[in-house]
């Protein structure tokens, strides 16, 4: 049984118990366009009364078929949409060399002899070739704050012994670099997931302790450059996923390494200057396939033992879905955004539907800001807009031209992407094949350079 932890529901929630039966499967088609009045839908008003307002929310339980199933059709449309778009243009930076770590000379031929002929594959490495080798600095994560922008820099080599945070100002001048961090040994390194918010930035650094890979979280002061270290990893036999959620707030989820002893998810509280542990309960029982946080709501896409089809739950509601197979972009009392990497599913709690739409050619990641939804990214290698969708009409904006982007992500006002060009590290080894004979192979890194940061504000 996979457990996981959401916040905990009030004591008092009334229970509003409706009848559970099989609703009906996704259509395979979606119907034309729908006139306004087919977009608008028939939904069904309670007839209860009002429950009294007690300051806590209802929590309710939704059959599939509590819904009204409506198919709509995306409608691309030529007209201005209702964004501002800002753009930092970071493509003609020059982010500078270092010889890393592992290519200092007290390192290197342990380093490569050793650890890398290993563990990658049977390709060999003559150390010698990288001594005092530098590597070119590659910009991996934006963030935009206090009228700046904060740009991270790795110098990778397998792992990142070495990386720098810059500025630049909202024109793109005035390069400086504000912070950097470099690894003691060999064993040291940092996460390339980074996360900024609230002014800081917050990193993952991984240390050998007794042939145990132990994670330690820090955070740098964007203002002052002043790095703090929040989560200490040791003794705990536990892995750690650090992650910026819906709201922008940094959490660090910590689950056991042995056992099924679950997750214990903590927020960073800029207040005290720390992780605060969340308040939970155990998740209802069934696999956890998706989850996310909106609004401070974790919210949970389960499948129950010996079901088919997913369940949706957070303290508003335990809702039957038409899911087999996808996640969570979105989900707060009033609505539930569900994608099965086909198909949006829409579904409104206040009017009782359930819409669906198919965005195969559109994107795989989206964001929900502002009661709109974008969509892009459809892979490294396929150029495609960002779009802007109004999701219960249908109504589609596409708000950029077609190219690579990533990092859709919400803001207070809006969203948050990158554009992004390939680049390519290649580690140059050698392969002995079966007769013996050795050819020039390597390993290669394949990155997503950020060339570009936009800034969309809702209108």
């Amino acid at each position: 049984m996979d457990k996981k932890l959401f916040r905990a529901m009030a004591a008092a929630f009334v229970l509003a118990a409706v009848s559970v039966s099989s609703g009906c499967e996704d259509k395979e088609k979606p119907t034309p366009v729908p006139s306004e009045s087919e977009t608008v839908g028939d939904y069904r008003e309670e007839t209860s009364e009002a429950p009294e307002v007690t300051g806590m929310p209802v929590f309710k339980e939704y059959a599939e078929t509590d819904f009204k199933d409506v198919a709509l059709s995306l409608t691309i449309v030529d007209k201005e949409a209702p964004v501002e778009i800002s753009t930092v243009d970071i493509s003609g930076f020059d982010f500078g060399e270092k010889v890393p770590l592992c290519n200092k000379e007290e390192f290197a031929e342990d380093y490569y002899t050793d650890k890398r002929e290993s563990f990658i594959d049977n390709v060999a490495y003559n150390w010698k070739e990288f001594v005092d080798v530098p590597v070119r600095g590659i910009p991996c994560k934006c963030f935009i704050w206090n009228g700046k922008c904060y740009i991270f820099v790795i110098y990778e080599q397998f792992h990142v012994y070495d990386w720098s945070l810059f500025s630049c100002d909202l024109s793109g001048g005035n390069m400086t670099e504000v912070y950097n961090w470099s690894a003691r040994d060999t064993a040291e390194y940092c996460d390339i997931n980074v996360c900024f918010s609230d002014g800081g930035m917050f990193f993952t650094r991984y240390r050998n302790d007794n042939n145990r890979l132990v994670p330690d979280v820090f955070r740098v002061d964007l203002e002052n450059a002043v790095e703090t270290a929040l989560y200490e990893g040791a003794g705990k036999d536990a892995g750690i996923w650090l992650f910026a959620d819906e709201s922008g707030t940094v959490n660090l989820q910590e689950f056991s390494n042995i056992g099924d002893k679950g997750t214990t998810v903590y927020r960073y509280d800029s207040g005290k200057g720390e992780f605060v542990k969340d308040e939970v309960i155990t998740a209802p029982e069934g696999q956890i396939m998706s989850s996310d946080c909106f609004n401070g709501v974790y919210s949970y896409l389960i499948k129950p033992e010996g079901k088919r089809k997913y369940d949706l739950v957070n303290e508003y509601y335990h809702m039957k879905t038409a899911l087999t197979t996808g996640r969570i972009v979105y989900a707060d009392e009033k609505l539930a955004v569900l994608f099965n990497n086909i198909k949006l599913h829409i579904y409104n709690l206040e009017k009782m539907e359930h819409c669906i739409i198919d965005i195969s050619d559109m994107g795989t990641a989206m964001t929900m800001s502002g009661g709109k939804l974008f969509i892009g990214s459809n892979g490294n290698r396929v150029k495609t807009p960002v779009y802007c969708v109004i999701p219960e009409l249908g109504i589609t904006y596409p708000i950029v031209d077609a190219g690579i982007y990533s990092d859709i992500t919400p803001t207070a006002d809006g969203i948050t992407f990158n554009e992004t060009s390939t680049d390519i590290h290649k580690i140059t080894g050698y392969i002995t094949d079966e007769n013996g004979e050795v050819h020039r192979g390597g390993f290669t890194h394949e990155y997503d350079r950020i060339d570009k940061l936009y800034t969309v504000k809702l209108k």
